[in-house]
């Protein structure tokens, strides 16, 4: 499989499926539940709806035969976005975007942001797969013993966030240069550095989750 992107059930406005429709171009598109209600509002078709219909309802009767449809039951251990990060990730994807338009309840939202770390069971694959959870404004990726890169995105603001117990950070093309500087979890010091230069690195010793805001739509 090809890399994809989840479409979770949340608000989609009109003055952001432009902004939604460039992360769809050459993706295998999927999806989840509710997330249907974009692939509507952008006129587009997706390659998969999964789910347990609670929020749409019912398999829309107008539903593309195009589309493939799997179906699971109200009642379940996992949420339909863990299912379907999953899906894509046992059929072979490199990398999974799931789209959250907004932070909604937060039980759910810090849900879905703990899904970073699914990929890592996929890790001994090569190359290991990616997984991002993206929004209009903001994405996030967990590393772990790892480095993130970004390219062309001056004026950004980057948080690294300890997940283990302590971390090594190291960053330059930022405002505040690092070098190997030990933050422990539930510290705040990795919080909101700027991108000063067109590529920007950071490199984490332990796990952390790394978040990028971007300061308009872009």
């Amino acid at each position: 499989m090809k890399d994809c992107v989840l479409f979770l059930h949340g608000s989609y406005y009109r003055r952001h499926v432009e902004f939604y429709c460039r992360l769809c171009r050459g993706k295998y598109l999927v999806a989840v539940d509710g997330g249907y209600r974009f692939f509507r509002k952008a006129g587009l078709v997706p390659d998969l709806l999964i789910g347990d219909m609670d929020s749409l309802g019912k398999v829309p009767a107008d539903l593309s035969p195009r589309t493939r449809v799997v179906k699971f039951p109200s009642r379940k251990d996992k949420t339909d976005a863990q299912l379907a990060l999953e899906y894509c990730l046992e059929a072979g994807a490199h990398a999974v975007d799931v789209v959250s338009p907004g932070v909604g309840e937060i039980d759910h939202f810090l849900g879905n942001l703990m899904l970073l770390d699914v990929g890592r069971r996929f890790r001994k694959r090569r190359p290991p797969p990616r997984v991002r959870l993206v929004a209009v404004r903001w994405e996030a990726v967990l590393v772990d013993d790892g480095a993130r890169t970004f390219v062309d995105c001056v004026g950004d603001m980057v948080s690294v966030i300890p997940v283990s117990s302590t971390i090594r950070l190291s960053c330059r093309g930022t405002e505040y240069a690092a070098g190997d500087v030990v933050i422990r979890r539930g510290d705040s010091r990795g919080l909101r550095n700027r991108i000063m230069k067109g590529r920007a690195v950071f490199r984490i010793k332990g796990k952390a989750l790394i978040v990028r805001r971007f300061p308009a739509v872009k």
